[in-house]
C-alpha cells in the first residue's frame, strides 16, 4: 500500500514538473507571441542565398616595375610606389547550403591609383590606374549573419603610362584575390570589409614615331567597405 502511495505521489509530482517546463518553455524571449497571443511563431535562421546589388569605397597602394627606352634595347629601368582611392559599384548571387556558402560577384570601380618616379638614368615615368574591374567567385562559412569569405577571379583595369616625351594606355588583364567579413543588419542589408591583391600583368608598349619601347608591369592591393542591398 505504502508503495502504491509513492508511486502516485512520484507521478504527479513529474506531472507538475513538466507542466512547469512547458509553460516556461512557451514563454521564452527566443521565440515571438506569448501564450494569450495564441500559437508561437518561430524565427527563421538568416539566409545568404539570393542576389544583390551594392556599392564601394577604399584605398589601394601598389608598385610599378619597368623598362624603358630606345627599340633596339631597354636602357633605363623604373621601381615606384603608386596609390590612390577607389569606388563604385558591386553585383552578384549567393547559394548558401547549411553554413557553406558559393558565389559569383561582378564589380567596376573609378580608380585614383597613381603615382610616378625617375629611372636610372634621370628620366620620369608615371603610372595612372584610371578604372578597375573583376569577375570572381566566393567561398565562405556562415556563421547565422556573419559571413567569412575567400574570393579569387578575373581582374583588368584601364593603365595609361606617361614617360613625358609619350604616354600608352591600355586595357590590362591579370588576376585577383582577398578574402573579407560581411554581416546582415537586417534580412535585406549587409555591410562588408575586404582585402584583395590585384596584379594587372606586363604590358609592352611600342611607338614606332618615337623610336621608342616600354615595358611595365602594374600591381596594387586594396582595402574596401562596401553595402549591399539583398532582393
Amino acid at each position: 500500500m505504502q508503495l502504491k502511495l509513492r508511486i502516485a505521489s512520484l507521478v504527479a509530482g513529474a506531472a507538475m514538473l513538466a507542466t512547469s517546463v512547458s509553460a516556461a518553455d512557451l514563454g521564452s524571449p527566443n521565440r515571438r507571441g506569448s501564450i494569450k497571443d495564441g500559437p508561437v511563431e518561430y524565427q527563421r535562421a538568416f539566409s545568404w542565398t539570393g542576389l544583390y546589388i551594392g556599392a564601394q569605397v577604399g584605398y589601394g597602394w601598389g608598385n610599378t616595375t619597368a623598362e624603358s627606352g630606345p627599340l633596339t634595347s631597354f636602357n633605363q629601368t623604373y621601381d615606384y610606389d603608386t596609390n590612390g582611392a577607389v569606388g563604385g559599384g558591386h553585383l552578384g548571387y549567393n547559394w548558401q547550403a547549411q553554413n557553406l556558402v558559393f558565389g559569383i560577384e561582378t564589380d567596376i570601380e573609378a580608380s585614383g591609383i597613381s603615382g610616378g618616379g625617375r629611372g636610372s638614368l634621370g628620366f620620369q615615368h608615371d603610372t595612372d590606374i584610371n578604372w578597375i574591374g573583376s569577375l570572381r567567385g566566393r567561398l565562405g562559412v556562415a556563421y547565422d549573419r556573419t559571413l567569412f569569405y575567400a574570393t579569387a577571379g578575373w581582374a583588368y583595369g584601364d593603365v595609361q603610362i606617361d614617360k613625358g616625351f609619350g604616354s600608352y594606355s591600355d586595357v590590362r588583364s591579370g588576376w585577383t584575390a582577398g578574402a573579407g567579413i560581411e554581416h546582415a543588419f537586417s534580412p535585406n542589408m549587409t555591410m562588408r570589409f575586404e582585402y584583395r591583391y590585384t596584379d594587372l600583368g606586363s604590358t609592352t608598349a611600342t611607338s614606332t614615331a618615337l623610336t621608342s619601347i616600354d615595358k611595365s608591369d602594374v600591381d596594387f592591393h586594396a582595402v574596401r567597405a562596401g553595402v549591399s542591398f539583398k532582393f
